[in-house]
């Protein structure tokens, strides 16, 4: 149970941001009655138009005040949530105080007006619980973010995750998982350095090699999302080996294993998912270029993101 009034940090990130922090409270006065709010403005735009520097911004905007406040609330567009939040994960390490992403569209709708509202009073109250995990919370449940994926409905949970990634559920108020939250001690890092120099694509059959070949030939990195293949394709393959060289080359996938030999350059991941895949890849690569470094800290459980099953 929460007993002492908590300071929380609200940190306006999408195109929420416009309405002002002073209309938001205005209209949602539950929210002060739950703690002392700090707003912060961070990026005042659609989220779809967040790059890696707004994650950074983010992340140093947060460090800054870990040791004035007791949590963090997010607001965020639904727009590219998964990934900035398993950014934030892995730029904070050693994380201390809770990180709660929350959203929705604020519009006139009374309904909508409701859902908005709820999210954001219980990351408020989970905010001010004492565990150090970066989460997701919409409807009833509190998720662990860097394994969360889009629902394939649209009910009032937005996201799902496996059992071992939901941190909490909501009732008559919050149930905090004990056993799988997160309860580091000690100093947090701001480890801020990423490299978004990386060509992004989807296995398909209609991939030209040849244009693929000119696009990589400056990048430090590539990601495929290999997730609808059981093998790779020998085309790509002979392209793997032979173009990209010392290129490191992340497979996302859960189906492909190892059952043929694969160039050397080539790494494989599974147990995450495709944002924390693509975000941890730029943060990896923002701390060293050297492959057999990159696969370590690729296969490494970071902050929470590997998948438990």
């Amino acid at each position: 149970m929460v007993t002492n009034r908590k300071k929380i940090c609200f940190l306006l990130c999408g195109q929420n941001a416009t309405i002002g922090p002073d209309h938001w409270f205005s209209q949602m006065p539950e929210v002060g009655i739950l703690a002392d709010i700090e707003p912060v403005v961070v990026f005042d735009k659609p989220s779809a138009d967040i790059i890696p520097e707004v994650w950074q911004n983010l992340a140093a905007e947060i460090f800054a005040r870990l040791k004035a406040v007791d949590g963090f609330v997010v607001f965020h567009d639904v727009d590219n949530i998964l990934y900035s939040s398993s950014a934030i994960s892995f730029m904070l390490t050693n994380l201390t105080k809770p990180v709660i992403f929350t959203g929705g569209h604020y519009v006139s709708q009374s309904d909508r007006k409701l859902e908005v509202k709820a999210n954001l009073i219980n990351a408020v109250q989970a905010a001010g619980y004492q565990y150090s995990d970066v989460g997701l919370m919409f409807g009833n449940r509190l998720l662990r973010a860097n394994q969360a994926v889009r629902s394939a409905d649209e009910s009032l949970n937005l996201f799902t995750a496996s059992p071992s990634a939901v941190l909490g559920r909501i009732d008559f108020s919050i149930r905090l998982a004990d056993k799988l939250i997160t309860k580091n001690k000690g100093v947090t890092k701001l480890v801020a350095d990423l490299n978004g120099n990386i060509e992004v694509l989807t296995l398909a059959p209609v991939i030209n090699l040849r244009t693929l070949a000119k696009k990589v030939i400056d990048r430090d990195a590539i990601i495929i999302d290999a997730s609808s293949y059981l093998n790779l394709p020998a085309d790509v393959l002979f392209f793997l080996e032979k173009i990209t060289n010392d290129l490191p080359v992340v497979i996302w996938s859960d189906k492909i294993r190892n059952q043929i030999i694969l160039p050397k350059n080539l790494i494989i991941v599974s147990d995450i998912t495709w944002p924390a895949a693509v975000t941890k890849l730029m943060w990896v690569l923002g701390q060293t270029k050297n492959i057999s470094k990159i696969r370590e800290l690729m296969a490494k459980d970071v902050a929470g993101e590997i998948i438990k099953t």
